[in-house]
């Protein structure tokens, strides 16, 4: 049996992992298909919506930040664990299925980075945009993050599945 102390620090790091997932990939699904709507229904389209939007939206994306940074931070540990079992070769490294899954991840990583920021950062600065064509890009940008963000998940639990499996 493996002593508690040996396991401690590679569980506390997976759990972090899950909670900033959780966190940004939860708040994606929650804002796209909760609140949103809820909200436009109860205040439709009014000056008062468009407040109550940037508010969350401002709230939200320090949790984003949050996460980002939590989320490289364990994935770098995570990596390392990965690496010294000899499942990854590498960051985007392609030279194993688990290597390649995990490469693809971190792309798509990096994408769910980048559309986060244009939409946090870059969206509504753009003044040439009507508040219609703000909003339409605003939503569907986060529409592509969080589809962005459920292959990741699919790709998270795949290499779970593949670490979990016997050595051939």
């Amino acid at each position: 049996m493996v002593p508690i102390s040996a396991v401690i620090a590679p569980v506390l790091i997976s759990f972090l992992h899950s909670t900033f997932t959780a966190m940004w990939i939860g708040g994606m699904l929650a804002l796209a298909f909760s609140v949103l709507p809820a909200v436009r229904k109860i205040l439709g389209k009014s000056k008062e919506t468009k407040a109550l939007n940037a508010l969350i939206k401002k709230k939200l994306s320090l949790l984003t930040y949050i996460s980002m940074a939590g989320l490289i931070i364990t994935g770098f540990f995570m990596a390392r664990q990965a690496a010294a079992s000899g499942l990854y070769t590498g960051f985007l490294s392609f030279g194993t299925e688990y290597s390649t899954l995990l490469s693809i991840k971190h792309i798509l990583y990096f994408v769910m980075i980048t559309l986060s920021v244009f939409r946090s950062l870059i969206v509504d600065r753009v003044k040439k945009f009507t508040p219609k064509q703000n909003q339409t890009l605003n939503m569907l940008t986060l529409m592509l993050n969080v589809l962005t963000g459920l292959a990741v998940l699919f790709l998270s639990a795949y290499t779970s599945v593949l670490a979990s499996l016997p050595t051939p």
